[in-house]
């Protein structure tokens, strides 16, 4: 706070600010404008360890009051400023660092500081996932350091698999390989130390790939086989009769079918018996009417579930009561 001093009494300033920060270990520079202040004028300083006369500007690196008056010789001015010492960030080095997946986490422990990234990320985390020079600045009430880091980029590591393979019996050996850089090491449950096996059993396959920027990653496959013939066993004649005895013209799946439609038809392309469900069993009636004996034509269309096969089947069933 300033004040004019005429005829004894005193009046606001306000040029100096009424706190004035600074970061331990460097100082900050307090003058006045020749504009406000004649260069002619004479000022003596009160710092916290010392009176300063002579001095027209003044650098300080203390905490403490600091008053100034000021003699023009015709105005008597003073203004005034506390000094308050911030400590600066500790010092934090991110090491230099290598992308070994789709990206990489940095987190500082320390959340007492406020960070801004070059990416504009804000905060003690970042993710980066490409290579560069990156650098984040640390805040500490004003007090600012910045500490620069260089990310790089290790060649990928990528299985041709998923975590399991349904496989038909009659499938040949599949082949399991992992791409990656020259530098990357290989070593399989079953042994073998190439990027790349055959299998033709059913189980568990890993393999371990070791580097020396990115350390050891293991990836897994269960591997599972079933009968993919899915045969349809259709009986080639029924008696309803009404005996419990081979009553209903019904078919039996080895698979399961994520599509199935059956129709049945008579000696003359007539429709008399249609449906969408695999389990629906047909009792020889056309709109509840029996059916004559006769031999009669199916069509059996169906989609396989898990491997997206069709099958379609034509053939006859002789009805007898």
């Amino acid at each position: 706070m300033a004040w004019l001093v005429i005829k004894a009494q005193i009046f606001p300033l306000r040029t100096l600010a009424d706190t004035t920060n600074i970061c331990q270990g460097d100082s900050v520079l307090l003058k006045f404008s020749e504009e406000l202040i004649s260069k002619n004028a004479t000022y003596t300083w009160q710092t916290p360890n010392a009176i300063i006369v002579h001095a027209k500007q003044l650098y300080v690196k203390h905490k403490g009051l600091y008053i100034v008056r000021i003699n023009d010789g015709k105005k008597y001015w003073s203004d005034t400023t506390f000094v308050r010492i911030n400590d600066k960030p500790k010092h934090i080095r991110i090491r230099d660092t290598t992308i070994c997946g789709n990206q990489i986490n940095i987190t500082i422990p320390s959340k007492e500081y406020k960070y801004t990234w070059s990416n504009g990320d804000f905060g003690n985390k970042t993710q980066i996932d490409k290579a560069g020079k990156y650098w984040v600045k640390i805040n500490h009430k004003g007090c600012v350091m910045v500490d620069t880091f260089k990310v790089f980029t290790a060649g990928s590591i990528t299985p041709n698999f998923s975590k399991e393979i349904l496989m038909c019996e009659t499938d040949p050996p599949k082949t399991l390989s992992v791409k990656a850089s020259a530098d990357v090491k290989f070593y399989w449950n079953t042994g073998s130390t190439s990027s790349s096996i055959n299998v033709a059993k059913e189980g568990v396959y890993w393999v371990k790939s070791s580097s020396k920027n990115c350390g050891t990653r293991i990836d897994s496959v269960i591997i599972k086989y079933k009968n993919c013939d899915c045969d349809i066993y259709i009986p080639n004649s029924f008696s309803p009769n009404d005996d419990d005895k081979n009553d209903e013209f019904a078919l039996s799946f080895q698979c399961e079918y994520n599509y199935f439609l059956l129709t049945i038809y008579d000696r003359w392309g007539n429709v008399v018996y249609t449906s969408k469900n695999f389990n629906s069993k047909w009792n020889g009636k056309f709109k509840g009417i029996p059916c004559p004996d006769d031999v009669y034509i199916y069509k059996i269309e169906a989609i396989q579930k898990g491997n997206d096969k069709k099958i379609i089947k034509n053939g006859h069933v002789s009805l007898f009561r």
